[in-house]
């Protein structure tokens, strides 16, 4: 019985969300009632704001120093489990500009910003393997093959000038629907779980128009997010990371005439990583992911830089003490 207590604690605290990459173990099932506060810090150099990865430009890199909250809540509709997530980004980025990129000599030019991110809404509900479920009869359960139906907005709330070439926020609205799978693969037992994780999704991106005298059009972005997760102690488990992503192609056209300015090919771009999860106690949890991109089809104007996240979430619901409750009662 306490084993089954460290594996429902260690199922519950393993979310860490944020913007476009949800994480491993993201999407295991919980019971009904749970509340999930995390703190992330996120790091990275790369050629965009990580708070908002479908807009490149091939000519800057950024250094970026972020930090989010994000709340979960986990509430049954129609019988079925569902999640409904806010996420609150801030941070400052430092970059530098090539302004001559095609020229003989270099000649840059820095750039600085601090502020708030654009604000994420996602909310995700089941539809294979995960009923909306008291904890007594959560406990009774195990679900072999999860799947997911997921909607998220960001709002352009993020600090944005319009002559910076990158900005903490994306002055546009983005509408992302995701079908993430999770199959568990061998037993669910105490230092065994294994579970393979796949979670394709579109996105939707609006218009920016705003960005150095010019409208920036954009199309959808396509992206799959995929990991192999295993335990490697009763309270600690390990994930090999891999994500694809490809589109965002972009117009620039003149504010004043409408006329096109240039137009920005698609990215096509691959991450690999991987991340650490560590069970601290009954209701804390710390994860450390470090993805890396390589292997571009256009190098030029795709994501191209690392990311490093950690993460320190925190549950809380009286059911963890009703749980203990309930398995010295059996």
């Amino acid at each position: 019985m306490k084993n089954l207590i460290s594996y429902f604690i260690l199922l519950l605290v393993t979310s860490s969300i944020y913007a476009q990459l949800d994480g491993p173990r993201t999407y295991w099932d919980a019971p009904k009632n749970l509340n999930i506060l995390s703190a992330h810090v996120i790091n990275g150099n790369a050629n965009a704001s990580l708070n908002n990865i479908t807009f490149i430009n091939p000519n800057v890199n950024v250094e970026n120093n972020l930090y989010m909250l994000t709340y979960t809540r986990s509430q049954p509709i129609f019988g079925r489990t569902f999640y409904s997530t806010l996420i609150l980004p801030a941070g400052n980025i430092k970059g530098t500009v090539n302004l001559d990129p095609q020229g003989p000599g270099a000649s840059s030019e820095a750039f600085f910003q601090h502020g708030f991110g654009d604000i994420v809404w996602q909310n995700t509900i089941n539809l294979v393997g995960a009923k909306g479920l008291m904890i007594k009869d959560f406990v009774r359960q195990e679900n072999k093959t999860l799947i997911y139906f997921q909607s998220a907005i960001t709002f352009p709330t993020g600090q944005y000038e319009e002559g910076n070439p990158i900005n903490i926020g994306g002055n546009q609205f983005k509408f992302k629907f995701g079908l993430p799978m999770v199959q568990r693969l061998g037993k669910i037992v105490d230092g065994q779980r294994m579970s393979l994780e796949v979670f394709p999704s579109y996105t939707i991106l609006g218009n920016n128009k705003e960005f150095q005298g010019q409208e920036v059009k954009q199309k959808g972005m396509f992206a799959l997010e995929t990991h192999f997760t295993k335990d490697v102690t009763e309270k600690g488990y390990l994930s090999l990371d891999y994500t694809f992503m490809n589109g965002g192609s972009s117009e620039f056209l003149s504010k004043e005439t409408g006329m096109l300015i240039k137009e920005q090919e698609a990215q096509n771009v691959h991450l690999i990583g991987a991340t650490v999860g560590f069970n601290i106690n009954d209701r804390l949890n710390l994860s450390l992911t470090h993805n890396q991109s390589f292997s571009s089809g256009n190098d030029n104007i795709s994501l191209d830089g690392t990311i490093t996240k950690l993460t320190l979430s925190w549950t809380f619901h009286d059911f963890q003490e009703k749980f203990k409750s309930y398995i010295n009662s059996n």
